[in-house]
């Protein structure tokens, strides 16, 4: 208990703060972390492999694999949880200075965090980039090609689209 105190006098005696957030803020809102013991990738390892570009633009049985899994991610109507919610606070406090994610699943401005706060450093699941031409779309154009039975969809300009998140091999965005 004296943790949680040491950690509620340190926040009240802030005058700006900057969060680094990760899978496990969001694992009470119901989404897997990567390498625990219940984790995305413990559980299905092919998962981990169609997390790499070169394997996205390579193989069309881990693009399918892929946008499954966005699929799945954006119809699971997740919710913030009580993290996300503490963090809001803390902006509507002024504490806030900036709050950095590795998540790409939004839940921080759901939660009613101010878009011009967060940093999504590994991208948004949020809407699909064209890997030609860099157009970006809503993420349910891409998911409803994929729903009509295409696991590779694809921009106007012919080019592969793609969730808008980094995957290993790509460099994070400037």
């Amino acid at each position: 208990m004296a943790d949680v105190e040491t950690a509620r006098r340190l926040i009240n005696e802030a005058s700006r703060i900057l969060v680094l957030t990760g899978a496990g803020i969001s694992t009470d809102s119901g989404i897997p972390d990567f390498r625990g013991p219940d984790g995305l990738w413990t559980k299905n390892p092919g998962a981990e492999e169609a997390s790499d570009i070169s394997v996205f633009l390579t193989d069309a049985n881990a693009r399918a694999g892929f946008w499954s899994m966005m699929r799945m991610m954006h119809e699971a109507n997740l919710k913030p949880n009580k993290g996300h919610r503490a963090l809001v606070h803390l902006e509507e406090r002024g504490k806030l200075l900036l709050l950095v994610t590795q998540n790409v699943d939004g839940l921080h401005q759901v939660a009613g965090s101010s878009a011009d706060l967060v940093v999504e450093v590994h991208g948004s699941a949020q809407e699909s980039c064209c890997l030609n031409c860099a157009e970006r779309l809503p993420i349910e154009e891409a998911l409803a090609e994929v729903e009509a039975g295409n696991s590779s969809p694809c921009c106007s300009c012919g080019g592969l689209l793609k969730a808008n998140v980094v995957l290993f091999g790509e460099a994070l965005p400037p």
